[in-house]
């Protein structure tokens, strides 16, 4: 592996959450999924973006995204589904 393997496999494993064996899993999908999202968006929203810009965004957004999950949700993508799992199950009835 070279060193941005290695930290692509970091990045996932803190996406998806720290301790999770499912957020390992939703954070592979989000970082092998969001750069063909990112190289997709600008056409089908008829932009004309170039593809250094796009590559550049790829960076930001997953520095963004490594910051965001690390200060407000360190257990990740996992945890923000079981919430969304458990907000579903009581929503008829909220208390």
């Amino acid at each position: 592996f070279d060193i941005t393997r290695s930290f692509q496999i970091l990045f996932m494993i803190i996406i998806g959450g720290l301790g999770s064996i499912l957020g390992s899993f939703m954070g592979a999908a989000f970082i092998v999924l969001l750069p063909i999202f990112l190289s997709n968006a600008p056409t089908m929203f008829g932009l004309n973006i170039s593809v250094d810009l796009i590559s550049h965004m790829e960076f930001m957004i997953f520095g963004a995204l490594i910051i965001f999950f690390l200060i407000v949700e360190p257990h990740g993508l996992a945890r923000l589904w079981q919430i969304g799992k458990e907000k579903l199950r009581l929503w008829p009835f909220p208390y």
